[in-house]
């Protein structure tokens, strides 16, 4: 009696340590992919800077688009400017003279002949220095995430104005990072959510404009601006989320990444895997009785 009940307490003890250990484990190892997975998403925008970078390149090399700066040819510079943006896929584009004086904007004409030379961005252009940039700008409803880089225009060796192109970091770019890890994601404006993937229960809209008032990742990813992991509560819901901090051109933090999962998820895992650990030490113990009593039964005998 005394073997089996030492040996129902050992292997008890000894599922309960593996199966802690296998949560811990578990969650941890969680972690550090919502870690890599918000980076490949930092990566992703690392590449749409490059592509943008070069884009704008090519059009404040073009030769037509240095002559229309020069002469300030709205009409030849508005031309361009539209073809550009219809071959190229972008949201944002912005042909300035060296003054800053928008000569050329296909997605909003009313702002020809205003100025952007206070911008970061404009300013780095016109200083002779491509660059690229986060830019968070108010919407209608919430804010508007983008990458934007820009380039400068020469002549002669000279800066006489800059090309800035630009498209926005929406939903569709968060969908691409769900539909390969089945992973949530969203992007913030700040800390108030303007893409995601998470959607309401009528399957179509999206939960945006939502703020993260998580302290910990504000004070760290936005304050910091560096990477976050751990428990989070998203709409309520406990989840373990990754974030990173989105970057501007001055080097301020603006917005951030999330990627992440309900913490459910892992404990459904878990519980499996703790359902399989008590079925084996079940199994095992069973095993373990029938020789104790074929002991016990033994030593009966011989005081007999």
């Amino acid at each position: 009696m005394i073997f089996t009940t030492t040996t129902l307490i050992v292997f008890l003890v000894t599922a309960i340590f593996f199966s802690t250990t296998a949560i811990t484990n578990s969650r941890d190892e969680t972690l550090v992919n919502l870690q890599t997975n918000v980076r490949v998403l930092g990566y992703a925008i690392d590449g749409m800077k490059a592509t943008l970078l070069s884009d704008g390149e090519v059009l404040a090399q073009n030769s037509e688009v240095v002559a229309a700066v020069l002469a300030r040819d709205r009409k030849v510079l508005g031309e361009i400017a539209e073809r550009a943006v219809l071959a190229k896929r972008q949201t944002y584009l912005v042909v300035v003279n060296k003054e800053g004086e928008i000569l050329a904007r296909p997605d909003d004409p009313d702002k020809l002949g205003g100025s952007v030379s206070d911008e970061a961005l404009v300013k780095k252009a016109l200083g002779g220095e491509g660059a690229s940039s986060i830019i968070v700008t108010q919407g209608a409803m919430t804010p508007e995430v983008s990458v934007r880089s820009a380039a400068p225009i020469r002549s002669a060796g000279e800066v006489v104005g800059a090309v800035v192109v630009g498209t926005a970091i929406d939903n569709a770019f968060v969908d691409g990072l769900k539909a390969a890890t089945g992973l949530e994601a969203s992007v913030y404006g700040d800390n108030i959510r303007s893409a995601t993937t998470l959607v309401a229960a009528d399957g179509k809209s999206r939960w945006v404009g939502i703020l993260e008032e998580t302290t910990e990742v504000k004070k760290r990813v936005l304050g910091e601006g560096r990477e976050f992991a751990g428990a989070v509560s998203v709409l309520n819901v406990p989840y373990y989320g990754g974030y990173a901090p989105l970057i501007d051109v001055e080097g301020k933090a603006v917005g951030m990444l999330f990627v992440g999962m309900p913490q459910v998820n892992l404990l459904q895992a878990a519980a499996k895997s703790i359902e399989r650990t008590f079925v084996v030490t079940a199994f095992l113990l069973i095993l373990s009785v029938f020789p104790a009593y074929l002991v016990s039964r033994y030593i009966i005998d011989q005081i007999k």
